[in-house]
């Protein structure tokens, strides 16, 4: 047993696990950008929202802390010919690139939950108003934060255990994922821990291994507030668009004038 990487390229391009994906909805949410404007994503993995925007004639600029996932997107980037029309920068959150003023911000699968301070969240929102234009579009998404689900998973018998079901793996090999999580109001975290069961085509155990992801949910309106903190203006909350299992809010903001 040993403990792996959450971001890990390959598990992601396999699409290994129970989230949506959510690379149509944002192209959708930006189908009106100019021609040859500059996409910011950040935690843009091996670039499966950020790509099809390269693939549209944009300029694309992908951030994240992985290597791993960096190296994978690159990779994607020269094999469709979209090499010149990129720049991927390894940056930890709340840090970004200096001098990269971009037309539209990206931050899917509620990025912002990552960030388990809340100076941390403050200071991600100004270094984004710091690359904005006057016209520049940021959007994320944000799960629903739900008192009664979270409430369920706090106190000593809180925890919760669920399977994620089997999926293919390498060869003719498969994955049995679960996860177990528990929430600490006192802190605000989310811990989750997945075990990955390695089988074979018998169905007989080869090995198993975990990933661990800590994360900090956040009320709608704290998000709103510290955008309107760090001088964007909240320009619409949608929910309706989000795929089948993803409560989620998309959240369009614009840099505040007046």
């Amino acid at each position: 047993m040993s403990l792996h990487e959450f971001y890990n390229p390959e598990l992601y391009e396999m699409k290994v696990g129970i989230s949506p994906r959510v690379g149509p909805l944002y192209l959708s949410a930006l189908h009106h950008l100019a021609p040859g404007s500059t996409v910011m994503e950040l935690g843009c993995g091996i670039g499966d929202v950020l790509l099809p925007f390269a693939r549209l004639g944009h300029r694309v600029h992908g951030i994240d802390s992985s290597p791993e996932m960096l190296r994978r997107f690159q990779e994607r980037l020269t094999e469709e010919g979209l090499g010149q029309q990129a720049e991927l920068h390894r940056c930890m959150l709340p840090d970004l690139p200096e001098s990269v003023p971009a037309d539209a911000i990206l931050m899917p699968y509620d990025l912002i939950s990552h960030l388990l301070d809340d100076s941390q969240l403050t200071e991600l929102f100004m270094n984004c108003r710091r690359i904005s234009k006057p016209d520049t579009e940021l959007l994320l998404d944000v799960a629903r934060f739900d008192v009664a689900y979270l409430g369920s998973l706090a106190g000593p018998t809180g925890s919760l255990t669920r399977a994620h079901g089997i999926y293919d793996y390498v060869g003719d090999h498969c994955l049995n994922i679960s996860e177990q999580s528990r929430y600490t109001p006192e802190t605000g975290v989310l811990s989750c821990t997945f075990r990955y069961e390695e089988l074979d085509k018998s169905g007989r155990l080869v090995t198993t291994w975990f990933r661990e992801l800590k994360l900090y949910p956040r009320r709608i309106r704290e998000v709103t507030a510290a955008l309107e903190l760090a001088g964007f203006a909240t320009v619409r909350v949608d929910d309706t668009p989000f795929p089948d299992g993803m409560d989620h809010f998309l959240v369009h903001a614009r840099v505040a004038h007046g």
